[in-house]
């Protein structure tokens, strides 16, 4: 992350893995209780933003222009932050998007995250930590984490944060099915299931959408249990997301070997914290 000038800032958009992810319960208000592990890793998207004397935001991105403007939560962190301190935020947000979308790695998330970040700085607004936690509750569950910043148990729908101390030095081997899933169906489908099918997951698997996820996806889980056959694979969020961790490049290698070659792969390391909190107070 750099300063580029005194009207811009460049910031790197950390994604975020789920070492395991179980859903406790479902509040009167729609929402999920949840428990999970947060890891973030060094994949990142980039954001730059801009001071614009233009009266108006603007959100643009290497993809497709269905996730710009409006449509981007970007545009809504703007926003959410100009009705919290009464006043126009005007600027531009370019993005490049490395993470996957509609993977289980927050990457909406962290670029709300950073927007929030990144905008609070470069216009000198003064708002804590604490505050832009906050703001964050309401973009997204996964934001609140996003600006705490550092690998943390999480519980409430996201946002009851608590650092982790033990730092983890794991190598990450990523494999993205090239689908995008969906959290709302996900946790749709969640629902759907009666208490005991339910407890029978919460008791047998690490994360909760797993076996959902996979049900869903019957060609992915074909190739999801050949991958366990040699290595531990986990889902990440609500997926699409699989990634296992490793030491044996040589194991690791053997494992690419069994993929389809329409899946893209990443291999990625743990990170200690947020490169986002350099601007944060």
């Amino acid at each position: 992350m750099e300063c580029l000038s005194v009207d811009s800032l460049k910031l790197d958009c950390p994604a975020k893995l789920n070492l395991n992810l179980s859903v406790v319960g479902k509040r009167i208000d729609g929402m999920h209780e949840i428990k999970t592990r947060f890891q973030l890793i060094n994949l990142f998207d980039e954001m730059v933003i801009r001071r614009t004397s233009n009266k108006y935001v603007s959100i643009k991105t290497n993809l497709e222009p269905s996730i710009e403007d409006n449509n981007n939560i970007v545009f809504s962190a703007i926003k959410l932050l100009s009705d919290h301190i009464g006043k126009e935020i005007h600027c531009e947000v370019e993005i490049i998007k490395n993470i996957p979308l509609g993977g289980g790695l927050g990457g909406g998330s962290s670029n709300a995250a950073a927007a929030l970040i990144g905008t609070n700085f470069l216009f000198k607004l003064g708002l804590s930590t604490e505050e832009l936690m906050k703001l964050g509750e309401k973009l997204g569950a996964d934001v609140p984490f996003f600006i705490f910043g550092k690998n943390a148990f999480a519980s409430g729908i996201g946002q009851i944060l608590e650092e982790e101390s033990n730092y983890l030095d794991d190598k990450y081997l990523l494999l993205f099915p090239q689908i995008h899933s969906s959290t709302k169906e996900l946790f749709s489908k969640w629902d759907d299931l009666n208490k005991s099918a339910q407890e029978s997951i919460l008791t047998n698997e690490e994360n909760s959408f797993l076996p959902i996820f996979l049900d869903q996806n019957k060609d992915i889980k074909i190739i999801f249990h050949e991958l366990c056959e040699s290595n531990s694979f986990k889902l990440s969020g609500t997926g699409s997301t699989i990634f296992c961790a490793y030491n044996d490049v040589n194991e690791i290698e053997k494992t690419l070997k069994k993929i389809p070659s329409k899946w893209r792969h990443s291999f990625c390391e743990p990170l200690q914290c947020s490169p986002l909190l350099t601007y944060l107070k």
